[in-house]
């Protein structure tokens, strides 16, 4: 499975999901950050699949193309309402509602491989 970065989630997506009371991973990114597009994108297949074993969709949704120029108004406000900047930014929304970013369960810039698989398992385990 192969996870790129034209698989992404709009943000009329995301808002129907919230809206929903889904549970669902959701990863922030913006298209200008590296650690975004290069470091975490070849380790998204192996976070994707440990999530769908444990039933947690993972929906990723670009909110910047341009370094501090959100693509919208509305993209800034999901951002801040998930935990404002700080990309990757990948967190539990359970019921609709955003994890903190003090739960633990909303963390920026996990990359590698091995730390997405155990995040995968803290996520699983959270619902």
């Amino acid at each position: 499975m192969s996870i790129d970065l034209s698989s992404r989630a709009t943000l009329t997506d995301v808002e129907a999901r919230l809206a929903a009371g889904d549970n669902f991973v959701l990863n922030q990114i913006a298209e200008w950050c590296p650690d975004c597009t290069v470091r975490q994108r070849p380790a998204l297949a192996a976070f994707d699949a440990a999530l769908a074993r444990g039933g947690l969709p993972l929906v990723t949704v670009c909110v910047q193309k341009v370094r501090d120029v959100y693509l919208s108004d509305a993209h800034a406000q999901l951002s801040e309402r998930i935990g404002g900047a700080g990309y990757p930014r990948t967190l539990l929304v359970r019921n609709g509602q955003p994890a903190s970013r003090d739960s633990g369960l909303n963390r920026v810039e996990v990359m590698s491989e091995p730390e997405l698989i155990a995040y995968a398992e803290a996520l699983i385990a959270a619902l």
